[in-house]
């Protein structure tokens, strides 16, 4: 069973999937610090664009393009969906004509900016340029919450259905002779000028002119799905479901677990954030240890005072409880080779490199199961 930090010291591809609002991206980027401290060339691809990630990786900012995290061998870039595609399109299209008639097309910067999944297949994109490069011992790859992870994954096969001869071939035509040889498409055209004529002989016409440009990328896009999908089943490559243990979390978390275990997708870990609240040692609390009445009758103070911290300490004694039996019903669906940890409930999140560093630091031990 792995730990998490055999997980940043031997693996070449991390992907962190989980409900959003859980530290996801946080957990992500911690893993990347643990590799890059231990000497790994890293890179974090994130999907946050909260300006504390990058505060706390002592960057200005992140975008789409790889930037240096200061003193490591650590890259970090957020996922942005429309850059990203046309920064794609850029490097996949050497003829600067057919580049601009794609950037330039009105249905591609639709296509960019709102296709459903479209930034599932630009982050499988992304992802196959960054392995690919082999600048890397490790990346991580921080997806998008919940649904949104499981359409990476069907991704490269979703892609390359789409690219389909036939599905092509029905709005470019088997010769592609000009922007409208789908009207001449055998049993699409009546199909085709119905919905023409909805839509606008205008759109129609750039809808067509996009097909047309992009059927001659057709193979590129293919070799790369194949390549991603053989990456995301590759041994090197762990999966790392972050969830936390509330009910609306835990539902969010199990319908991805499900996913991944019924696409026969191995979950090397699951961390839960937010799991716990730690005494001064930073082990939980609980009733029995970590937090003796004596602490609380040593101060002076009113028995008011002593009543509301006894109070709150059964409080937080009650949710840790609470926290530990969600923790073993998640768990009890997952196989036995997934390693379970849990990080606690923190007093402000990381804002620095040490910050990040230190965090699975916290983990409960052992960080199995």
């Amino acid at each position: 069973m792995l730990t998490l930090d055999a997980l940043a010291a031997t693996r070449s591809l991390v992907v962190c999937v989980g409900p959003g609002g859980v530290g996801k991206t946080t957990v992500a980027a911690a893993l990347a610090v643990r590799a890059a401290r231990a000497g790994r060339r890293t890179a974090v691809i994130t999907i946050d664009p909260a300006r504390r990630l990058a505060d706390a990786l002592g960057l200005d900012g992140l975008d789409d393009e790889l930037r240096r995290v200061p003193g490591l061998p650590l890259d970090a870039a957020m996922l942005e969906t429309k850059a990203a595609y046309d920064a794609l399109v850029r490097r996949i299209t050497p003829d600067p004509g057919a580049r601009d008639r794609i950037l330039t097309n009105r249905v591609y910067q639709s296509f960019s900016r709102t296709l459903a999944r479209s930034h599932a297949y630009v982050a499988m994109e992304r992802l196959y340029d960054v392995t690919a490069s082999g600048a890397h011992d490790l990346v991580v790859l921080d997806t998008p919450p919940t649904r949104s992870a499981l359409d990476i994954l069907d991704a490269p096969d979703r892609l390359v259905r789409f690219l389909d001869e036939r599905v092509v071939g029905a709005f470019v035509g088997e010769d592609a002779r000009g922007p409208r040889a789908w009207l001449r498409a055998k049993g699409t055209a009546v199909a085709l000028r119905l919905f023409g004529a909805m839509a606008g002989e205008a759109l129609m016409e750039e809808l067509a002119a996009f097909f047309e440009v992009f059927v001659h990328l057709r193979a590129g896009f293919a070799e790369r799905a194949a390549a991603v999908r053989a990456r995301l089943a590759d041994p090197t490559t762990s999966f790392v479901l972050v969830t936390a243990p509330d009910p609306t979390h835990l539902s969010d978390a199990a319908y991805l677990r499900d996913g991944l275990l019924d696409r026969d997708t191995p979950i090397d870990a699951v961390i839960f954030n937010r799991a716990f609240h730690a005494a001064a040692d930073g082990a939980p609390l609980a009733r029995s240890a970590g937090w003796p009445d004596e602490a609380l009758d040593g101060p002076p103070g009113t028995e008011r005072v002593r009543a509301a911290a006894r109070a709150l300490r059964a409080h937080l004694d009650d949710d840790n409880a609470t926290f530990a039996l969600a923790r073993a019903r998640f768990g009890a669906a997952l196989p036995p080779t997934t390693a379970r940890c849990a990080l606690p409930v923190l007093d402000a999140e990381p804002t620095s490199l040490a910050d990040l560093a230190a965090l699975l630091d916290r983990a409960t031990a052992p960080q199995g199961r």
